[in-house]
C-alpha cells in the first residue's frame, strides 16, 4: 500500500514559485511541471525510499524532465513522505 504524502506549506510555496517561473519561460510550462511533479510524487509513494540521504534522515530526488530536487523525509510509522521543499538543483536549501 503507499504511503501518503504530504506536502508542507514551504513546499508548496516552491511549487507555486516554480510553475511562476516556469509559465514564464513558456505558456503552459508551469502545467507540464506540476504534471511531472505528481508522478514523482507517485513514484515516492509506492517507493518512499527511492531518494537518497543528503543530510540528516533528509532524502533527495529529482523530478524526472525539471531540474528540481525534492527533499523529504519518510515517517515509517505513519506510512507518510513528508515533502519539505522542491528546489532547482542550482538553488542551495535555505532551511
Amino acid at each position: 500500500m503507499p504511503f501518503s504524502v504530504v506536502i508542507t506549506t514551504a513546499a508548496y510555496s516552491d511549487i507555486h514559485s516554480a510553475i511562476e517561473w516556469e509559465n514564464s519561460r513558456s505558456s503552459g510550462l508551469g502545467q507540464r511541471f506540476l504534471v511531472s511533479l505528481h508522478d514523482r510524487f507517485l513514484d515516492i509513494s509506492i517507493t518512499p525510499k527511492i531518494g537518497s540521504v543528503r543530510y540528516d534522515n533528509v532524502r533527495c530526488t529529482a523530478t524526472k524532465i525539471f531540474k528540481y530536487l525534492i527533499h523529504y523525509v519518510v515517517d515509517d510509522n505513519l506510512k507518510q513522505v513528508i515533502i519539505l521543499r522542491v528546489l532547482h538543483i542550482n538553488r542551495k536549501p535555505i532551511w
